[in-house]
């Protein structure tokens, strides 16, 4: 089954600014889209002038002989070409006003109705507060797993090094059995040591994690409950 929830929120949880980003940025879209209708209008004008002014010119000119018909035929077609980029300038002039009108309303909905709905700002918090929880979660895991590699391994090495502390031979000197035991007294406390401090260590990113996952987890429940209920519109 398909959960609208997964599908929407996109690589890094980006759906819903997305969303947020291109409903702000349709009144820069509008402004495109009136840059092109006018300039297209500025054309087709001009273009239609230029045809007018052709026109004129034949209409001055005496038509006679075989080219009769010939100058009529062109002076109709330049009339109803004139007419019909005519048509198609006052088009995009009701045009314009409409979009322009549209714009209007567009910057006033979207000033009113999500930058001070607060349903819509406590939506974007959360998406916020889930994108920081999801890269605190991807720090702690990352962590807590070098830690413990690094914990099992000490932990290896101590006790290789207790299964390898030998019993002096009847050969060795009382002075020599002594000397062997205090090195291997230290250095087994020693090593003792850093293991306490490192399975602390561990022990800590061990929690860390845990919280983490708990708070993500937590929010994404209410993010998701938000979705579902439709409390975002």
């Amino acid at each position: 089954m398909v959960r609208w929830s997964d599908t929407f929120w996109g690589e890094g949880n980006r759906g819903f600014e997305v969303l947020s980003t291109n409903v702000k940025n349709g009144a820069i879209a509008i402004e495109e889209f009136q840059r092109f209708l006018n300039e297209s209008s500025q054309y087709e004008s001009a273009y239609c002038k230029n045809l007018s002014r052709l026109q004129s010119q034949l209409l001055k000119v005496q038509h006679v002989g075989t080219f009769t018909p010939i100058w009529q035929s062109i002076r109709d077609l330049l009339e109803k070409i004139a007419l019909a980029h005519s048509s198609t300038v006052t088009y995009y002039q009701d045009l314009l006003r409409e979009i322009h009108n549209y714009h209007d309303l567009y910057q006033k909905k979207v000033k009113t109705s999500i930058q001070k709905d607060s349903d819509i700002t406590r939506t974007a918090d959360l998406v916020s507060q889930l994108n920081n929880a999801l890269n605190t979660l991807n720090k702690a895991k990352e962590q807590y797993h070098t830690i413990g590699l690094d914990y099992e391994r000490a932990k290896r090495s101590g006790n290789n090094l207790t299964n390898g502390t030998s019993t002096p031979t009847p050969q060795d000197t009382t002075t020599s059995a002594s000397s062997l035991a205090q090195t291997a007294f230290n250095t087994l406390t020693s090593t003792t040591r850093q293991f306490e401090r490192l399975e602390k260590k561990y022990r800590q990113a061990h929690d860390d994690y845990k919280a983490s996952v708990e708070k993500y987890n937590s929010i994404r429940t209410e993010f998701e409950k938000r979705f579902y209920e439709g409390k975002f519109y």
